[in-house]
C-alpha cells in the first residue's frame, strides 16, 4: 500500500512540477530571459530556485534517515527496514529530479560535476535497490542465511508436496519450471536474475496451465498455485543468494563513497551560490 501511495505521489508532484514550466523549459536557453517565466522558473528565481533547495533538502533528509535507521540499535524495532527503505528511494529520486529542474537542464561547469555524480548515485541505488528485493529477509528486513532461506523454501516444497490434489507428475513438472541454474560468477548472477525476470510471467502460465488439469475447488487450486509461485521464487533467491549477498557487499563500497563525494560537491556548490547572493527567500 505504502509502495502505491509513494509511486503515485512521485508521478504526481514530479508531473505537476514539470508541467508548471514545460514552456520555460521547452524554449531555448537564448530565449528564456525574454519569456514571463523567467521571473519565476530561472535557477535563481523563486520557483526554479526552490526545486534546488526543496531537492537537495530531500537528498540529505533521505539519506540521514535510513542511515541512522539501518545503523542505530534504538530504532530497530521502529517500523520496518523496508518501509524506510521505500522512503528513502522516494526522496532521494524526487530530490534529484527537482534538482534537474532546478538547473533549467543547463548542464556545464561546477553544476555538471554535481549533476553527474549526482545521477550515478541515483543509477547506482537503482542498481542496489534491484539487489536488495531479490535477497530473502526476515519481516524486520534483516538477510537471511542460506541455511535459513533453504530451510523457508523446503518447508514450502513440503506443503505443496503434501496437497493430495496435486498429482506426482504434475509436481514433477512444476519442480522441473522452477528449477534455477546456478551462477557461474557474479556477471553470470545478474544474468540469471534478469532471464528470471524476463522469463517469470510465462513461468507462472505454465505452472497454472498445469494446476488447471488437477482436482481440488478453486480455493485449493488458488493455494497451490500461490505455493508453487512461492517455491519458484525462493528457489531463484536460494541460487542467487551468495553471488547477490556479495554483490551488495560490493556495491554498498562503491555508493557510499560516491554519495559522499556527491554531497561533499553540492555544498561547495550551494556554499558558492549562497556567497554570491542566491539565498532564495531567507
Amino acid at each position: 500500500m505504502l509502495r502505491a501511495v509513494l509511486i503515485l505521489s512521485w508521478i504526481g508532484l514530479a508531473a505537476t512540477a514539470s508541467l508548471v514550466g514545460l514552456d520555460y523549459y521547452l524554449t531555448p536557453i537564448q530565449e528564456r530571459p525574454f519569456l514571463e517565466g523567467h521571473g519565476l522558473f530561472a535557477s535563481s528565481a523563486v520557483v526554479g530556485h526552490g526545486y534546488g533547495v526543496l531537492g537537495t533538502a530531500m537528498m540529505v533528509i533521505g539519506v540521514a534517515m535510513y542511515s541512522i535507521r539501518r545503523r542505530m540499535g534504538a530504532l530497530a524495532k521502529v517500523g520496518r527496514l523496508r518501509t524506510w527503505l521505500q522512503i528513502h528511494i522516494f526522496l532521494c529520486t524526487l530530490g534529484p529530479f527537482l534538482i534537474l529542474l532546478h538547473s533549467t537542464f543547463r548542464i556545464g561547469g561546477l553544476v555538471s560535476i554535481a549533476f553527474w555524480s549526482m545521477v550515478l548515485v541515483v543509477a547506482s541505488g537503482v542498481f542496489g535497490r534491484y539487489l536488495y528485493v531479490r535477497i530473502p529477509k526476515t519481516l524486520q528486513g534483516n538477510f537471511l542465511s542460506l541455511e535459513d532461506a533453504e530451510a523457508r523454501r523446503d518447508d514450502t516444497f513440503s506443503r505443496l508436496k503434501n496437497r493430495e490434489s496435486v498429482p506426482g507428475p504434475v509436481l514433477a513438472q512444476i519442480s522441473t519450471r522452477v528449477q534455477q541454474e546456478k551462477p557461474l560468477n557474479l556477471p553470470h548472477a545478474i544474468l540469471l536474475g534478469l532471464q528470471w525476470d524476463l522469463t517469470r510471467k510465462r513461468r507462472e502460465r505454465e505452472i497454472r496451465a498445469m494446476l488447471e488439469t488437477t482436482t481440488g475447488s478453486p480455493e485449493i487450486k488458488k493455494e497451490v498455485m500461490s505455493l508453487a509461485l512461492n517455491e519458484a521464487r525462493l528457489g531463484v533467491e536460494v541460487a542467487l543468494l551468495g553471488s547477490f549477498q556479495r554483490l551488495f557487499r560490493y556495491w554498498h563500497v562503491f555508493h557510499l563513497p560516491l554519495a559522499i563525494v556527491m554531497f561533499v560537491i553540492l555544498a561547495v556548490h550551494v556554499t558558492v551560490a549562497v556567497l554570491f547572493g542566491y539565498a532564495w527567500v531567507f
